[in-house]
Parts: structure tokens; sequence; C-alpha cells
């Protein structure tokens, strides 16, 4: 960690002695300190009673703006539909079994994408993605967390009645969506490393040995 409020100078004024301490700091990343434009105390804009000094930091952090992208969202896809509809456009299509020349392959090969993406068109959806979306995110999650959240309600609800299954009920809720989120998680990651090529294995050996984030 990084201070990003320059030394000696004073952060409280004690009430009763007058004298000046330092017992306030700003610590941050090294990542982060790069972005402080300042930090510094405002000995003259002491709130209310108050004996410590306000501290205002500026930080320049605008965020690029980039263009959310559609992409189709495989992991909804009803595939069991979508195999049925490609089975019936197969034999629809009546391909070759043999072929005598590279114009007859081409042709059916044209064919054979454009049923593909007729199929693909019907039964997968399209979603936009943002690059800081939860990617492995998924329907069950959301499903999950919905309820533990209406289960903590209700166990608020009922805080003074210590013995309302309520409360257990909330906690398993809580815990099954913890372990749905770390086994999402988990399996997000492990594909992504299953499918990497030469240049994605620097951007992950990047990741893994980056500083955390604030």
């Amino acid at each position: 960690m990084e201070m990003a409020l320059p030394r000696d100078i004073p952060t409280l004024k004690a009430k009763g002695t007058g004298n000046l301490t330092r017992p306030d700091n700003v610590f941050c990343s090294a990542d982060l300190l790069n972005h402080f434009v300042s930090c510094d105390v405002f000995h003259t804009r002491v709130i209310g009673t108050t004996d410590h000094y306000p501290i205002v930091s500026v930080l320049d952090v605008e965020p690029p703006v980039v263009k959310v992208q559609e992409r189709w969202n495989w992991r909804e896809a009803n595939w069991e539909e979508m195999n049925k509809m490609l089975g019936e456009e197969l034999e629809r299509l009546g391909l070759r079994e043999a072929y005598t020349s590279a114009a007859e392959v081409l042709q059916d090969i044209s064919k054979l994408d454009e049923s593909i993406w007729r199929c693909v068109k019907v039964h997968v959806l399209l979603t936009k993605i943002a690059p800081f979306s939860k990617r492995w995110w998924t329907s069950e999650l959301e499903t999950a967390r919905r309820e533990k959240e209406k289960l903590s309600r209700k166990s608020f609800r009922k805080r003074d009645m210590l013995e309302d299954p309520t409360h257990e009920e909330f906690r398993r809720a809580r815990n099954t969506f913890l372990a749905k989120l770390k086994m999402a998680r988990d399996r997000c990651w492990l594909e992504w490393l299953e499918e990497i090529d030469g240049s994605d294995v620097w951007v992950a050996g990047k990741m893994m040995k980056g500083a955390p984030t604030d």
C-alpha cells in the first residue's frame, strides 16, 4: 500500500490541549496512486464540533467509453430444440454423398452454413455484454440470488424472534447461493484456460500475477 496524503500534515487538533497530531492517513494501491490529482487536508473547513480536519482527495478516473457489443448467448440456448430443427434442415437439404468437384463441395458447405445460422437465429438469443459484465453469471444464479434476498428480508423482519425457522432458511439459501457462485466463477475460469491459445497465455499469466484492485 502507498500513502497518498503528503507527510507532516496534521489531521487532528485535540480539543483539550490544542495539540496537532496525525492519526488519519490515506492509503491506496500503487496503481491507484497514479490517478491522484491531489490529496490534502482542509484546516479551514472543520465540520461542526469535530476535532478531525476534513481530507479531500481528487482523482482522475474517467473510464474510457466502450461500445456494448451484441453476442450470441450460447449458454442459454435451447439445444434440444435447435438440434431437432437442424436435423430437419439437413434432411431438407439433401446433401450429396459423394463429390466430383471442388465447386460441389463449396456449394454444399454454403447450404449447410446457411441452415446452421437459420437454426441459431431461431433458438439462440442475442445479448448485450459490456466489458465489465460478469460473464459467469447465469439465470440459475439470478434465481438463487432473488431467493436469498427474499429470505433475508423475512429474516430481518423477524429479527426479534430468534427461534423462527426463517433465520435457518435464510442461512441455507445464503450458503447455497455462495456455493453456486463459486462454482460458476471457477467453471468459467477453467473453461477459458482450456480454450486459450498461445497469445492468451501471457494474458492469463498477467491476470494471475497482477496486483489486487481497489
